[in-house]
């Protein structure tokens, strides 16, 4: 799909909002947000055109993403060029475009003390994930340590905050939230010491809502992961064994067919199931009954994946996630009882 092709598929959605309407700039077509130019398209090279504060541009010309807009060798500080079509950062990118036109971008997003609570994740820390991603070292990280704290680390506490309280309405009276690296909120970097081949860093942001006084890595729990491109949203349990295991078991005997049905509602609405632990059904299961899906499975977690919401740079975002993990509420109470 050519560049021209790409950018009139992901801006026709966004007429259905009377404020954005289609224009031109420099000769060029583009689209405003009440008047105010947010994105255009490059007709030569076929590159998006995006309007964004002077600091997200640099980044994105930094991380190797974008390219300055610089027509008769005029440098436009506050655009970028995308010269290569990716749905997925297109999409992303546009969005952002329009709530930076909105006053919703990264400039204008209160930081969470200044707000009182949670104020949206900052767009250059997920420019940092995307950073990350590609260069995975100590040294990459280093550089741009100051921003993973500020528009990523702080913000997340607030999240958890917002968001536990939510999903407590919503999904269990009983559920963990814990605004603090170690609680609901994963360390950034590996253990390279247990598991020297894996990367320095995990180029995403993971959190953890969980039932029961044992912590997200053994009790059931909502979780849910900030990807460079994706929102990762679910639930499930760790792996069981011993005592937990007979628990877990003796549930499947007891009530499987309502965990294989509320499993598969959330399949039908685009999750993933995790792949079996074991190769064979354990002694005791007739392989042709609903318990054997779970019984092959000493933990499982089923998760949906979805793009970027325009929503994540401002405080909306929190009431978008309780909204989607909301639906995988009677799959973790059946976890929960189960134990």
């Amino acid at each position: 799909m050519s560049g021209a092709e790409l950018f009139w598929e992901l801006v026709e959605p966004m007429y259905a909002d009377p404020a954005v309407q289609r224009s031109t700039m420099m000769g060029l077509p583009c689209v405003r947000l009440d008047g105010r130019f947010f994105a255009s398209l490059d007709r030569r090279s076929g590159a998006l055109l995006v309007k964004l504060p002077a600091e997200r541009v640099g980044q994105l010309i930094a991380t190797g993403d974008g390219e300055p807009f610089a027509p008769a060798g005029r440098t436009f500080r506050e655009w970028v060029a995308l010269p290569r079509p990716d749905r997925r950062r297109w999409r992303r990118l546009l969005a952002e475009a329009r709530d930076h036109a909105a006053g919703g971008g990264p400039t204008a997003r209160p930081a969470p003390d200044d707000a009182g609570g949670f104020g949206g994740f900052g767009a250059g820390g997920l420019a940092f994930l995307t950073a990350l991603e590609r260069d995975n070292t100590k040294r990459c990280f280093d550089t741009h340590h100051d921003v993973y704290r500020r528009e990523l680390l702080e913000p997340a506490k607030a999240f958890v905050t917002d968001l536990g309280e939510r999903l407590r309405r919503r999904v269990s009276g009983g559920l963990r939230a814990e605004p603090r690296v170690g609680g609901s909120l994963f360390r950034i970097a590996n253990h390279l010491r247990f598991a020297p081949d894996k990367p320095p860093y995990k180029p995403h942001l993971d959190l953890a809502f969980w039932d029961g006084p044992n912590g997200p890595r053994v009790d059931p729990a909502l979780i849910l992961r900030i990807a460079p491109a994706e929102i990762h949203l679910g639930c499930g349990v760790m792996p069981r064994s011993g005592a937990a295991l007979d628990a877990y078991r003796k549930a499947l005997h007891d009530n499987a067919p309502d965990l294989d049905r509320h499993v598969t509602a959330v399949l039908a609405d685009g999750a993933e199931l995790s792949e079996p632990t074991r190769r064979r059904v354990p002694a005791g299961f007739d392989p042709d009954t609903p318990a054997a899906r779970f019984a092959v499975r000493d933990g499982f977690h089923v998760v949906r994946r979805l793009a970027h919401p325009a929503a994540i740079t401002t405080p909306a975002f929190a009431g978008w996630c309780a909204d989607r993990l909301a639906p995988f509420a009677p799959v973790h109470r059946w976890l929960a009882g189960a134990r």
